[in-house]
């Protein structure tokens, strides 16, 4: 097949993660005659990750940034450097399973109409995540807890049945059923369908896609910037699938849970500048005014009912709540988040 795929990963302080995800690559034997090169952009680590790649992987071309430069932009830094038709973005919180990601590669090479494709993201014990995901929309903040189910739910999973219902907050595929892949015996009618969007922790994009859009959008520091990049790719006429025979564990959060509230903070700030982007402002204004309302209302509540503040997880969200609407008072501006650097 050749070598046909560059690999690029985003690491900022996750050393051990890091380490895991690179020895898992080399291991995954099919995968290895496709690959041309191993990419890591690193976020001005400070745990030693530099030192790691030199001793121990020292076929990896790795980049060190001088600051945090957000996903973004140190993934598009990334694919300046690639080769091949395809990349394949991975979090550094991932791990490859041997033997699975080249069915994602082998399905790309028979259908040209998908730019981008996303495999089952699973915990270690290999029960699944929420692997694609909604669009954000005003719509969404009345139900947000609203459970979506594609018909005929189940999908058989190797040795197991996955019930798809379990993954509360994925949304039913944009077309009533889900679109086969049936080149050959070896995917049912439901391994593939087409989504709005894919949980970005591991995406391959075709190149000439990454291209036409002018790659990932970096005004989004972090969060969101996958889903925009569906939803251009979408809006071009071009298929964003979700690959269900493929899977890749996502030991998930473990990248952003020590900085939990600014991360909440983050993702505001990626959300508002979405919904500005793809919105007119009469829409925009109504969402942000949602957001604040439910903001103050939790606030509210909760500060009268003040003896549920002693569960830990309420707490939390008080405060983020708390500092969401400071937040808003403020201004909405992008330096409240993950950013390092003040007023950019």
């Amino acid at each position: 097949m050749g070598k046909k795929l560059s690999l690029v990963i985003v690491t900022k302080d996750t050393k051990e993660l890091l380490e895991n995800l690179l020895h898992s690559i080399e291991k995954d034997r099919s995968l290895q005659p496709l690959i041309s090169k191993v990419i890591v952009i690193d976020n001005a680590s400070a745990d030693g990750t530099d030192e790691v790649i030199r001793t121990k992987f020292p076929a990896v071309v790795y980049i060190k940034n001088e600051r945090n430069m957000g996903f973004a932009s140190a993934a598009n830094k990334g694919f300046s450097l690639a080769e091949g038709e395809y990349i394949l973005f991975l979090n550094s919180d991932t791990i490859l399973i041997e033997e699975e990601l080249v069915r994602i590669v082998d399905f790309m090479d028979n259908n040209a109409d998908v730019a981008i494709c996303g495999p089952e993201l699973v915990y270690p014990d290999m029960k699944p995540q929420r692997s694609f995901a909604a669009i954000p929309s005003l719509a969404a903040e009345f139900f947000p807890l609203a459970k979506f189910k594609v018909p005929d739910s189940r999908f058989k999973v190797r040795n197991s049945t996955y019930d798809h219902s379990r993954n509360f907050g994925d949304p039913r595929p944009p077309t009533p059923y889900p679109r086969a892949y049936n080149a050959d015996s070896r995917f049912t009618i439901h391994d593939v369908f087409d989504v709005h969007s894919l949980i970005g922790a591991a995406i391959l994009v075709r190149r000439e896609t990454f291209e036409r859009l002018s790659g990932f959008d970096e005004r989004f520091f972090f969060f969101l910037e996958e889903t925009d990049l569906c939803v251009r790719s979408r809006a071009q006429g071009k298929r964003v699938v979700f690959f269900l025979e493929a899977k890749v564990i996502h030991l998930q959060g473990k990248t952003v849970r020590q900085n939990w509230i600014q991360g909440r903070i983050e993702y505001n700030i990626s959300l508002y500048k979405f919904m500005k982007k793809h919105h007119a402002l009469p829409y925009y204004a109504a969402f942000v005014a949602v957001r604040f309302v439910k903001a103050m209302l939790f606030v509210m509540l909760f500060s009268f009912l003040f003896f549920f503040l002693f569960g830990k997880k309420i707490r939390m969200k008080y405060v983020y709540y708390l500092k969401l609407i400071l937040w808003h008072f403020g201004g909405c501006l992008d330096n409240a988040g993950l950013r390092p650097d003040k007023g950019v």
